[in-house]
């Protein structure tokens, strides 16, 4: 065999690179959906906007707020408190304060580092203005910067909560916000979170882009967010499905539509995070002396209600009957306690036992939301309440109005029934302390009050600042008996809260349906 000088060269090069000794390995090719996200544009639908991009705006909506802010402190999964600002905190030995140790690498996009100071200006903004957060706040009476990175909450009486009421304070830059006032302020907000805001229509968009500085400790993926305002669920839907929308967030999904987004190859993570009941507000039924006063007439509309029918009809799955206001996962919940029992024979005899054979009509009616979508539901329940004897109008009310009423406000009254909803941001069933108890809103008179048991109110607090969690859910459940027992609502069900993205979004993380955010979340072809 013959060969040439060029073939002896590449073979000679060839003995040589095998005998040579081995070069540093060659780092494998990212994964292919890795090659994919750079450079994103992550499209978030949402059936509205907070008022203005600012904590001021909303105590929800969590999700609009994320991109531009940090959090005192962060929730992870089953309301586990971890580390935002704050890198760690205690409680004092007298249980009256807390104090947090905050990271010293954080700066806002104005290049101001984020400091104590920032963080104690935050929450007396909060406090001083009655800012939405405060439902998370309310045993705060002070709340001051020991030095740069040390801040120290000081509360009326032992506040367990604080902590978990920390992933709602969305830290604001005190010497901006001080400098150009509230207004200018919401136009041009300042944070401290990865993105920057570069557009905002009142209604309709939020576009957020990733500031140039890296975040400490956040890492997200897209480039921008665009969260835009589509109320309609079909064009959502169809949206998902054609891939012009990544994620839908806050929208209120039926059973029917969440099947029908699963049969389309849509994701939908779901969690039972929101309990239906329907008050009977002990202002109402004082001021009209109807016959609700009496606990056996409470107790009949409860076994009148088929909940396993309505949950099945109308929520297709997503949804199942319960005996308690509280929601799984939260410390106020009570596994033990089963369903209420459809029984309209038990009924009747409870109304007749009450002295109305023939039952009878309430004239307050049955007051609901439009905005909310639950026109079916209220139609359930007026029939079975029908079928017992029980007789009732339904008021449906534009939003406005329904929160006024709820509120006790303009003068309007509740009706003798109240459709309502609960579930549990922080842990402590906060959300239902701001409806139910004896304290009622500010300025509100008798027509606010849902219900009031000062041992109820008594045990909550309790429980609210009680450190040892063994001993706090034992008085969340002696609560929960005692609700139960007086019986101030119709149990109606644990239902479905969803979030839902199109099947090409990877490394969406949501610990709480109550709590999340998109930072890990990114699109693949």
């Amino acid at each position: 065999m013959r060969c040439t000088l060029t073939q002896l060269g590449t073979l000679l090069a060839l003995l040589v690179a095998a005998c040579a000794p081995p070069g540093p390995p060659t780092a494998p090719p990212p994964p292919e959906p890795e090659r994919r996200h750079h450079n994103q544009v992550l499209r978030v639908a949402a059936p509205a906007l907070v008022s203005t991009p600012t904590p001021r705006a909303s105590r929800s909506n969590v999700f609009q707020l994320w991109p531009l802010y940090d959090n005192l402190t962060r929730f992870g999964p089953d309301y586990e408190v971890r580390p935002s600002v704050a890198e760690r905190w205690e409680v004092a030995p007298d249980g009256l304060s807390w104090t947090f140790t905050l990271r010293t690498d954080l700066t806002f996009s104005t290049g101001e580092p984020l400091t104590a100071e920032d963080v104690a200006f935050t929450l007396t903004e909060v406090l001083e203005h009655r800012w939405p957060q405060t439902a998370y706040f309310g045993l705060t009476a002070a709340v001051e910067a020991l030095d740069t990175r040390t801040v120290r909450i000081i509360t009326r009486a032992r506040d367990a909560s604080v902590p978990h009421g920390a992933p709602f304070l969305w830290v604001l830059p005190k010497r901006y916000y001080q400098e150009v006032g509230f207004e200018q302020f919401a136009l041009r907000p300042v944070g401290s979170g990865p993105y920057e805001l570069v557009e905002f229509q009142p209604g309709e968009l939020l576009r957020y882009r990733k500031r140039a500085q890296p975040h400490p400790f956040r890492t997200p993926v897209a480039e921008e967010l665009v969260i835009r305002v589509l109320a309609n669920p079909t064009q959502v839907l169809n949206g998902l499905v054609s891939n012009q929308i990544d994620i839908a967030a806050g929208i209120a999904w039926s059973g029917k539509q969440a099947a029908t987004l699963q049969e389309r190859g849509v994701e939908v993570i779901q969690r039972l995070s929101v309990n239906l009941q329907v008050a009977m507000p002990q202002g109402s039924y004082e001021l009209r002396a109807t016959p609700l006063r009496d606990r056996r007439v409470r107790l009949a509309l409860n076994y009148a209600v088929d909940r396993q029918r309505i949950a099945t009809a109308l929520y297709r799955g997503f949804a199942r009957p319960t005996g308690q206001v509280a929601v799984p996962g939260s410390l106020f919940y009570d596994p033990n306690v089963p369903p209420w029992p459809y029984d309209p024979a038990q009924a009747r005899r409870l109304l007749a036992e009450a002295g109305y054979p023939r039952g009878f009509t309430l004239p307050g009616g049955f007051d609901y939301s439009l905005a909310r979508g639950q026109q079916q539901l209220v139609a359930a329940i007026q029939d079975d309440l029908r079928a017992v004897g029980v007789h009732v109008e339904a008021i449906g009310n534009e939003e406005s109005v329904f929160v006024d009423k709820a509120y006790g406000r303009r003068n309007l009254p509740k009706g003798d029934l109240w459709l309502g909803s609960h579930s549990d941001d922080n842990g402590f069933f906060t959300s239902l302390r701001t409806f139910y108890g004896c304290d009622r809103p500010a300025g509100a008179d008798q027509r606010a009050l849902l219900y009031c048991n000062p041992t109820w109110d008594h045990l909550l607090d309790l429980a609210a600042g009680e450190p040892d969690a063994a001993r706090r859910r034992h008085l969340f459940l002696e609560a929960n008996r005692l609700f139960r027992e007086d019986v101030p609502v119709i149990f109606l069900l644990d239902v479905a809260r969803f979030v839902v993205h199109s099947p090409k979004i990877k490394g969406l993380e949501v610990p709480l349906l109550e709590a999340y955010n998109f930072d890990s979340a990114y699109r693949v072809r």
